[in-house]
């Protein structure tokens, strides 16, 4: 690539930024492959080598304290000579640790109480800590020259100074620590997993539930109005009504298989429905629509949402009077909600009774499944009219 115009010290930032850049990126693609061959291994042998790691940084602690001390016991051996003796006197307590581990993995029954965890303490020190003692007892016999018999080895641990005692007590009690610790935070882990594979579940059933509330409501209620023009003894308009039916349920149906839609769908799912009010209530329907262009940015929500709220709003006003309705549903966005207002006149006589009467808890179930305390749904009289405002999220479609 020629660069025109640019000084030499800008060609020289951009070719080093550049090959930093790839750098960067071969390193990230090591890293994943790295990862993705670590856990595609068995999980004993991911436990193996995380043991041996450990017990490796125990051993080059060690080996840099013996490392500072060489000049006063006259040790020439390097620090690398010393990690590496510590690495074969510890090798013992890595064996032991190792199986610990695997025993426990095998038996999580043994960490399902205090009293268990302690006994199993007690029982690991007895068993480990005089294999522990000897395996230390033979280093040490390899680094003075000493024949690494039994005899020998023993002789030396009854003769060790109380300070290593404690130090491989020490060592054997971190160790039970490390893996009880390890083992107890992969058991909450999958725990937690599962109650939130359970919560999810449940959550779902939930949904089902109530979408399985809300579409024979649905039916209902549209049956309902059909019913209305079959009694006008109007045969056209009550086919024209089933047709239009038929549209709407292919729509709540191809929906209802899926947790979120497009909330431009809904708008026009609503507006479907509102043409099939019409062949009851004719000219007497009179609905305005405003700020309808905000939900073109791909924002969606719960399927069947906004239908309900229209509903309400026909049942508390048309079906209350012999007039004209005064319906408005207005959509607003404020900061990162959006806000849908349906509202309709305040009729002083009340709405029939025909309906479930489930539409707007339904509504509320759904908002506190899918956004929690995000959303809301808020119901109320302001003056002459009856307001139903919903508030939420304005999710994008991934």
């Amino acid at each position: 690539m020629r660069i025109v115009g640019e000084s030499s010290g800008k060609k020289m930032w951009i070719v080093m930024n550049t090959r930093t850049t790839g750098t960067n990126a071969q390193m990230r693609l090591i890293y994943c492959g790295a990862m993705e061959r670590l856990l595609s291994m068995p999980s004993w042998l991911r436990a193996l080598l995380a043991n041996v790691a450990l017990w490796t940084l125990v051993c080059a602690l060690a080996g840099i304290t013996t490392y500072g001390d060489r000049i006063d016991s006259g040790d020439t051996r390097s620090y690398w000579q010393m990690t590496a003796g510590w690495w074969f006197g510890y090798s013992v307590m890595m064996v032991q640790s190792y199986l610990l581990y695997m025993l426990y993995r095998r038996h999580p029954a043994w960490l399902a109480s205090m009293r268990r965890v302690g006994l199993g303490y007690l029982a690991y020190l007895v068993v480990c800590w005089p294999s522990a003692m000897l395996g230390l007892a033979f280093r040490r016999c390899f680094k003075f020259g000493i024949a690494p018999t039994l005899g020998n080895a023993w002789n030396y641990v009854i003769t060790m100074d109380k300070l290593e005692w404690f130090v491989e007590y020490v060592l054997l009690t971190m160790a039970f620590g490390v893996v009880v610790a390890i083992l107890l935070w992969r058991q909450r882990r999958q725990q937690d997993q599962q109650l939130a594979l359970a919560l999810l579940s449940l959550e779902r059933q939930r949904l089902a539930a109530l979408r399985g509330q809300l579409e024979p409501h649905f039916i209902f209620n549209t049956l309902s109005a059909i019913g209305a023009m079959v009694r006008m003894d109007d045969k056209a308009l009550a086919l024209d009504g089933l047709s239009r039916l038929g549209d709407l349920l292919e729509y709540a149906l191809a929906s209802s298989e899926n947790d979120w839609v497009d909330a431009s769908k809904e708008l026009e799912f609503v507006q479907h429905y509102l043409d099939l009010q019409r062949l009851r209530f004719g000219e007497r329907l009179q609905v305005r629509i405003e700020g309808a262009h905000l939900l073109d940015d791909g924002i969606d929500c719960p399927p069947m949402l906004l239908q309900p709220l229209v509903e309400n709003a026909l049942r508390h006003d048309l079906e209350c009077h012999a007039g004209a309705s005064d319906i408005e549903i207005t959509f607003t966005r404020q900061d990162n909600q959006l806000k849908v207002r349906v509202s309709n006149p305040a009729s002083p006589q009340g709405a029939p009774s025909a309906g479930l009467g489930i539409g707007l808890r339904g509504i509320r179930a759904r908002l506190q499944l899918a956004y929690g305390d995000a959303a809301s749904l808020v119901t109320r009289r302001a003056g002459h009219r009856f307001l139903a405002e919903l508030s939420l999220p304005c999710r994008s479609q991934q």
